[in-house]
C-alpha cells in the first residue's frame, strides 16, 4: 500500500487511513468485511487463552466444554476462527471441520454460515455451500433458518457475514440490507422475533452491516443500533456475560472512534480471564474474547460517517493494470485523505458535501480531471479512471533483481539511448525504476557493480509502455546460452493462480503456471515480446517485455483481476433525494429489459441485463427523471445509487403521505392520509387524486380523494350542475402558510390483487388550472391471503311432506376473499330430527383469486321422510382456511294432519210454517295424525 499524499493529517487521520485501505477499498463487484489482521506476537492474555483452547479440543474435534452456553458447532467454529485470526496456536482443523461438515441442505443457515467461513479459512472450496445459502434468501431480502422459512435478523446477519468473508455477498447485499432496515425496532435494536430487542442479535447485525456503511445509506440505522447497545452497557462496562460483551465489542470497536466508550469493557473483560487462560471455562466465550482482544491490539480508527468518500480505481490505458504511483488531487481542498493501493484502487476521504474537481496524474501519463458532487456522508464509487501514456513519449519501467537469489538490486544504472540522446534512471531499494524515453530505435543498457552488463534493443512507439526487468548475473558466473522470462501470476489477494495460460503473441511459444503460480519460458531471442496471461474467471492482460541477449528476465508478480463469468449483469442500490439524502419510495428504476419500483427504504435490484452498454433511468413522483449511461467491460453485479432532484412545481405541496398500516390482507381498505402545505402568500386550492401501481409499474386502480359521481358525456344541464358542485366540493382550500392533515374520503380496496408491494401515489392538482402541482408516494404490502368471507350450505327442496320421498340436493356457496389460489376443504352431514346421520361426505374446492362467489353441488340424496321436524345440514373440519362466517342449512318436514268437523245449528228447534232465521256454525279442528 502507498499513501500518496497527506495534508494537515492528524494521528487520528493516519489511523483512519489504515482503516480505509483495509475496510473500504473493496472490489467494485462486492463488499468485504475488512482484512483479517494476523499477528504473530500475541499478548500474554491471548497466548494463555489460545493454549487453553488447544487443550479444550476433544478427540472427535469438538472444542467445547460442559460449561458452554453455545452449541458444539458454534463453539468449535468460533474457536477455529479465533486461532486463525491470532495465528498463535494450533488445533486439529480437519477434526474440527468434521464437527460442522454435513449435507449443506440439512444445516440451519447459522450453522451453514459457520461451515462456509471455516472451510474458506482452511483453503477448501465453498461453492455448493454458498449456492445453498444464497438460495435461502426470501422475497423480503432476509434469510430464515432454512429455505422457505420466515426471515430473521439473526440468520440474515450470519448469512451476510459468511458471504462477505468469501466475497460472494454482492448479489444478496442490497435486499438483505433493505430487510434489516425495515425491521429495526423503535429502540434501535434488533430481536430474534417480535418487538423484544436482543443485545446479541443487535451486535451481530451491526457487525454484518458495517461493510456497507458507505455502500448504502445506513448511517442513521447503524447510529441507532450503536446507541441502543451503549445504552445497555453496565457500570462495569460489560453487556451481561463475557461472551455477550466480547461479541458486542467486536461490532462496536470498528465503528467507534472514541475508544474511551469501550475502554472499561476491555479492562473488565481482561480481568475476568481465569488463571488457566479461559473465560468462565467456556470455549465459546474464550474464542470470542480472543478475537476481540486481537482486534484491540490491531485497532483501526474508523472514518467519520458524517464525511463523504470517493472510491475508484486508476488503471493504465495500455494494459489495464493499476497505477500505484498515481497522484490524486482535490482542487482547493487541503483536508482530504488519499490512499491508493498497488492494484490502483483508491479512496479519498474526509470530504464534506459539495462539488469537487478531482485530478489524477502519474509520471508518463496524461492527467485526467472529473467533477464529483457529493452529499453529506455519501459513498461515491466512480468506477475506473483510465490514464493514457503521453503520446510524445514511451514509458519504460521494471525491477532489477539478482539472477541467483532474486534479491532486489539497488543503485543500478539504466540507460536508454535514442538517436544519440541518452536518458538514465537509478533503481531504488526495491530494485524498481521508471523513465520516459524519446521515440524511435532504442538501445538499453544496465550497469551495476559485480554484475554482467545487460544490453538490449527495441523500437519505442508513441504512447506505449514496456517492461525491461533483466535479472542481473554476477560477473563471476558464465552467461547462459539463451534468454528466458520467468515470473509469478497472482490474484489481487496475493494468492497464486495455478494453470494460468501464458502465450508469447506472434509466436508458437507458450507455457502455464504451476501450483505455486510460477512460470518460466525459455529459449527466447533478444527481441521485444508481448506476453498474454489469461485464465477463465480472470481478466486477461498483455504485458510488453524487452528481452536482453543471453539473460534472465524477471517478470515479477503479475496480478490478474478476478472477472466472474456472468452471463448477465445486475444493478443494486438505493434511490435517494438529492437535497435531503432520504430514501425515495415508489421510484421506478428501469432499463430496456426490466423495471422495478423502490420500497419505503428506497432500495431496488434489477437483474438479468444481457448487454454491456445500457441506460438506467429513474422516474419518481415529484422528481425530475434521471438517466445514467452505463458501459461495462464484462458482466458484473454493479452497486449503483441514484440521487434524484425534486421538481419544484409550486402551489399546494403534499408534505407527507401515510397509510394506517404498512401491510394489508386481500379485500381490505387502505385508508390514506396526507399532510398538505401552502407555502405561498395566496390562498391555494387543490384536488387530490390517487393512483395505485404494482411493482412492475402497472396501474391497478385510480380514483379521486373525495367522491365524484361518474361523468357521463350525455349529462343534461341539471346533472352537469350537480357534478360541478361535487367537483368544487372536492377542492382542499389552504390559507397562506397553512398546513393541514387530510384523510382521504375514498380509500383503496386491495381486493384480490396479487401479493406484493404496491405504490400508492397521491397527486395534488391545482383547483383553478388543473395542473399537477405536487405528488408523493408510499409503498404498502399486500400479504398473501387465504380467506372465505362465508361458507354456507343449503338443501333443496327446503320443504317435504311427511312420508313423502324427494331427491334432496345439498349445495355450498363460498364467498372467496383470497388473493392466491387455494383449496377449501370441509366435511358435511345431513342429520334427521332424531340425530341420525343420513348422509355425510367431504368436499375439496379449488378456488382461483378471481372466483369471488362460487356455488357447487355437494350431493343428491333420494330419501323417504318418515319423521317430521328439521333435518339439519352441518359443516365441520374446515381445515386451515380462515372462514369468517360458517352457516349450516336445514330441510323441514311438517307432521301429518287429521281434521275433526262439528256443526251447530241455532236455534235447534223451530215451529212449522213460522218464518225463522237459522244460523249454522261449522267448526274445523286439526289434530295430530297417526
Amino acid at each position: 500500500m502507498i499513501i500518496v499524499r497527506e495534508k494537515r493529517r492528524s494521528a487520528l487521520a493516519c489511523a483512519a487511513l489504515v482503516f480505509f485501505a483495509l475496510a473500504l477499498l473493496v472490489s467494485s463487484s462486492y463488499a468485504h468485511n475488512g482484512a483479517s489482521h494476523q499477528v504473530s506476537d500475541n499478548s500474554s492474555a491471548i497466548t494463555a487463552a489460545l493454549h487453553w483452547l488447544e487443550s479444550a479440543q476433544s478427540s472427535d474435534g469438538r472444542i467445547v466444554t460442559e460449561f458452554d452456553v453455545a452449541s458444539d458447532i458454534q463453539a468449535t467454529s468460533e474457536s477455529v476462527a479465533a486461532v486463525k485470526l491470532s495465528n498463535g496456536a494450533s488445533v486439529d482443523d480437519a477434526a474440527a471441520l468434521a464437527v460442522l461438515s454435513n449435507d449443506p441442505e440439512l444445516l440451519s443457515s447459522e450453522y451453514l454460515a459457520h461451515l462456509i467461513s471455516l472451510r474458506f479459512d482452511l483453503g477448501l472450496g465453498v461453492t455448493s455451500e454458498v449456492t445453498e445459502l444464497i438460495s435461502r434468501q426470501g422475497a423480503d431480502g432476509g434469510f430464515g433458518d432454512f429455505s422457505g422459512y420466515g426471515s430473521t435478523p439473526l440468520d440474515t446477519a450470519y448469512a451476510l457475514m459468511a458471504l462477505q468473508h468469501v466475497g460472494k455477498d454482492a448479489a444478496v447485499a442490497g435486499l438483505a440490507v433493505s430487510y434489516l432496515s425495515s425491521i429495526q425496532l423503535a429502540s434501535g435494536g434488533f430481536g430474534y422475533y417480535g418487538e423484544q430487542s436482543s443485545v446479541m442479535v443487535t451486535g451481530l447485525v451491526v457487525k454484518a452491516l458495517k461493510p456497507y456503511l458507505y455502500t448504502f445509506n445506513i448511517s442513521s440505522l447503524l447510529s441507532s443500533a450503536v446507541n441502543f447497545l451503549y445504552s445497555l452497557q453496565g457500570a462495569d462496562g460489560l453487556w451481561g456475560s463475557d461472551w455477550e460483551t466480547a461479541l458486542v465489542l467486536q461490532s462496536l470497536i470498528p465503528i467507534t472512534s472514541d475508544v474511551t466508550r469501550y475502554e472499561t469493557a476491555i479492562n473488565t473483560l481482561v480481568a475476568n480471564q481465569t488463571a488457566e487462560g479461559s473465560w468462565a471455562g467456556q470455549a465459546y466465550a474464550t474464542a470470542l474474547a480472543i478475537s476481540t482482544l486481537v482486534s484491540v491490539e490491531n485497532i483501526e480508527i474508523p472514518a467519520d460517517p458524517e464525511k463523504a468518500l470517493i472510491r475508484g480505481r486508476v488503471v493504465s490505458g495500455i494494459n489495464g493494470n493499476g497505477i500505484a504511483n498515481t497522484i490524486i488531487d482535490v482542487r482547493d481542498l487541503d483536508s482530504e485523505s488519499v490512499i491508493i493501493e498497488r492494484s490502483g484502487q483508491f479512496a479519498i476521504s474526509n470530504l464534506d458535501g459539495g462539488s469537487y474537481i478531482v485530478t489524477y496524474s502519474a509520471p508518463g501519463y496524461l492527467p485526467v480531471s472529473q467533477s464529483v458532487s457529493l452529499q453529506k456522508g455519501q459513498f461515491a464509487d466512480i468506477g475506473t479512471v483510465v490514464l493514457q501514456v503521453a503520446p510524445s513519449a514511451s514509458l519504460i519501467s521494471g525491477v532489477l533483481t539478482d539472477s541467483s537469489t532474486g534479491a532486489a538490486i539497488a543503485g543500478a544504472s539504466i540507460i536508454v539511448t535514442v538517436n544519440g540522446i541518452s536518458q538514465s534512471a537509478v533503481s531504488d531499494e526495491s530494485g524498481a525504476y521508471q523513465l520516459l524515453s524519446e521515440l524511435g530505435e532504442a538501445s538499453f543498457k544496465v550497469i551495476s557493480d559485480s554484475y554482467h552488463e545487460v544490453n538490449a534493443n527495441a523500437e519505442l512507439a508513441a504512447g506505449t509502455a514496456v517492461n525491461f526487468s533483466p535479472a542481473l548475473l554476477a560477473s563471476s558466473e558464465a552467461r547462459p546460452n539463451s534468454s528466458n522470462i520467468a515470473g509469478l501470476v497472482i490474484d489481487e489477494s496475493d494468492q497464486a493462480i495455478a494453470d494460468a495460460a501464458l502465450t508469447l503473441l506472434g509466436t508458437d511459444q507458450s507455457a502455464s503456471t504451476n501450483t505455486e503460480g510460477v512460470f518460466n519460458i525459455t529459449g527466447l531471442a533478444p527481441v521485444p515480446v508481448e506476453l498474454e496471461i489469461s485464465k477463465p474467471g480472470y481478466a486477461a492482460q498483455v504485458v510488453s517485455f524487452i528481452i536482453p541477449e543471453n539473460s534472465h528476465v524477471n517478470a515479477g508478480a503479475i496480478r490478474l483481476r478476478e472477472q466472474p463469468l456472468l452471463a448477465t449483469s445486475s444493478l443494486t442500490g438505493q434511490v435517494l433525494d438529492l437535497s435531503t439524502g432520504a430514501p425515495v419510495a415508489g421510484a421506478t428504476v428501469q432499463t430496456d429489459y426490466s423495471s422495478v419500483t423502490t420500497g419505503n427504504n428506497g432500495f431496488y435490484r434489477i437483474t438479468n441485463i444481457p448487454v454491456l452498454e445500457f441506460t438506467a433511468s429513474v422516474n419518481a413522483p415529484g422528481y425530475l427523471i434521471t438517466n445514467k449511461d452505463i458501459s461495462l467491460t464484462h458482466h458484473a453485479d454493479l452497486p449503483l445509487n441514484f440521487n434524484i432532484r425534486q421538481a419544484d412545481l409550486g402551489g399546494v405541496e403534499i408534505a407527507a403521505l401515510a397509510t394506517q398500516a404498512s401491510a394489508y390482507s386481500a379485500y381490505q381498505g387502505v385508508v390514506i392520509s396526507t399532510t398538505l402545505r401552502n407555502d405561498t402568500a395566496l390562498t391555494q386550492g387543490a384536488r387530490l387524486y390517487v393512483r395505485v401501481k404494482d411493482r412492475a409499474g402497472r396501474e391497478v386502480d385510480a380514483f379521486s380523494g373525495r367522491y365524484l359521481p361518474p361523468l357521463d358525456s350525455a349529462l343534461d344541464e341539471e346533472e352537469l350542475a350537480h357534478y360541478q358542485q361535487h367537483l368544487a366540493g372536492a377542492i382542499e382550500e389552504l390559507a397562506p402558510g397553512e398546513q393541514r392533515l387530510v384523510e382521504l374520503e375514498q380509500w383503496w380496496n386491495t381486493k384480490n390483487n396479487p401479493p406484493g408491494d404496491y405504490v400508492i401515489t397521491v397527486q395534488a392538482v391545482d383547483g383553478a388550472t388543473s395542473n399537477l402541482v405536487s405528488e408523493k408516494s408510499v409503498v404498502v404490502t399486500v400479504e398473501e391471503t387465504r380467506r372465505l368471507a362465508s361458507l354456507k350450505v343449503s338443501a333443496t327442496p327446503a320443504y317435504v311432506l311427511l312420508n313423502g320421498q324427494a331427491d334432496v340436493a345439498l349445495s355450498a356457496n363460498l364467498l372467496n376473499r383470497s388473493n392466491v389460489a387455494m383449496a377449501a376443504t370441509f366435511n358435511y352431514r345431513l342429520k334427521s330430527p332424531s340425530g341420525q346421520v343420513l348422509l355425510e361426505g367431504q368436499k375439496a374446492i379449488e378456488l382461483a383469486p378471481e372466483q369471488d362467489n362460487v356455488s357447487t353441488e355437494l350431493a343428491v340424496f333420494p330419501y323417504q321422510f318418515s319423521l317430521s321436524g328439521d333435518y339439519i345440514v352441518e359443516l365441520s373440519d374446515v381445515g386451515e382456511t380462515r372462514v369468517d362466517e360458517l352457516v349450516g342449512g336445514n330441510l323441514f318436514v311438517p307432521p301429518s294432519i287429521r281434521l275433526e268437523i262439528n256443526q251447530f245449528l241455532t236455534p235447534n228447534e223451530v215451529v212449522p210454517l213460522e218464518g225463522v232465521s237459522v244460523q249454522s256454525n261449522i267448526q274445523v279442528k286439526g289434530v295430530d295424525g297417526e
